[in-house]
């Protein structure tokens, strides 16, 4: 299923939902998430398209409790940087845990 995705806009995604709603420490340590992709993208790609969907689906997960307004506007942020939309992601990512 993931490798149907444009693996740039789902990071493109991914960079927003850090920025966001990333604890603020993750973005001030030698661990940023958006750097530790990178790093592994150029010599383990399966690993970094993996450990993306991962973190996706934690973030969508995270969301379960936004308000459609709020989904709205996270969505039109995401759709400036031409990056899938939280509805889109919540539509793909979600767990089964959280599908009723």
């Amino acid at each position: 299923m993931f490798r149907d995705f444009d693996y740039a806009r789902l990071k493109r995604s991914f960079e927003y939902f850090v920025e966001h709603y990333a604890p603020e420490e993750l973005n001030s340590l030698g661990s940023h998430p958006v750097k530790l992709l990178e790093r592994d993208e150029p010599f383990r790609v399966s690993r970094a398209r993996r450990a993306l969907a991962v973190a996706i689906e934690d973030f969508v997960d995270g969301t379960q409790d936004f308000c459609r307004e709020r989904v709205s506007e996270i969505d039109r942020d995401l759709q400036k940087r031409d990056a899938y939309t939280l509805y889109f992601l919540r539509e793909h990512f979600t767990t089964r845990r959280n599908r009723i």
